[in-house]
């Protein structure tokens, strides 16, 4: 009976023992992932002090972390959008999907160091935003695949409007001028108005884009509607003082 009674207390001891041992392990798996995300919500938190959102895509599964930022940035509450990669991809605009792709394809195939791209996404109130949109492979699989994907969104949409306002009026200037007549020797210019005059009624103020892309020099002289204007009051200003 002693013996038996001896035996069973050591193994209650040895319980006892693996139960600490086991909660030992836990704490410092507690620990260790407590600091692991402590470091990445740092991370996160300090990317949107930049206002920028913050996205970490799992390229396996397709789940995605989207930044509080990221979320507000298209007009959307915390909880209104999942962690799937098809929330961020059925709002890229239909015209800029393929720009999209190539440059994401191109750098988890390894041709590129980062991906950078910029494109439109849409907004929870049915308006289009741009973004300017910047990822990187952080981890791989063990046959080479990309696991993790991390990057940001920034709203360029102000930049991107002004942007393609210039390049607007730039094509209507390219366009006016390949509709005038004359691009080497003389323009007729109105020293009234300062209009360029053709054939077809081209007015536009063009001088100084005619001036720094052609050859072209300017002649000055009265374009025929300012001319009809002038010598109009010429006229009844004489009959009055008759």
């Amino acid at each position: 009976m002693g013996n038996q009674s001896d035996a069973n207390e050591q193994l209650v001891r040895n319980l006892r023992d693996r139960i600490e041992e086991l909660k030992r392990l836990v704490t410092n798996l507690t620990e260790a992932a407590t600091l692991s995300r402590d470091k990445e919500l740092s991370w996160s938190y300090a990317l949107e002090g930049n206002r920028d959102g913050v996205w970490d895509w799992n390229a396996v599964t397709n789940e995605v972390f989207f930044s509080k930022r990221w979320k507000e940035m298209l007009g959307f509450a915390e909880e209104e959008i999942s962690n799937h990669f098809s929330e961020w991809e059925k709002r890229v605009h239909p015209d800029d999907k393929d720009s999209v792709y190539a440059d994401l394809n191109a750098h988890l195939n390894g041709q590129t160091p980062y991906y950078e791209n910029e494109h439109r996404l849409l907004c929870k109130d049915g308006y289009y935003k741009w973004v300017l949109d910047r990822g990187k492979v952080m981890s791989w699989m063990e046959d080479g695949k990309p696991l993790r994907v991390v990057g940001t969104h920034s709203d360029i949409t102000l930049r991107k409007e002004v942007e393609l306002e210039n390049q607007r009026l730039l094509k209507e200037l390219r366009e006016a001028l390949a509709n005038l007549k004359v691009l080497r020797g003389l323009l007729p210019i109105c020293s009234s108005c300062k209009k360029i005059r053709d054939d077809k009624g081209y007015w536009n103020q063009l001088e100084s884009y005619i001036r720094d892309h052609s050859e072209a020099d300017f002649s000055h002289s009265i374009c025929p509607e300012c001319a009809r204007k002038l010598y109009q009051t010429v006229m009844f200003c004489g009959k009055k003082n008759a």
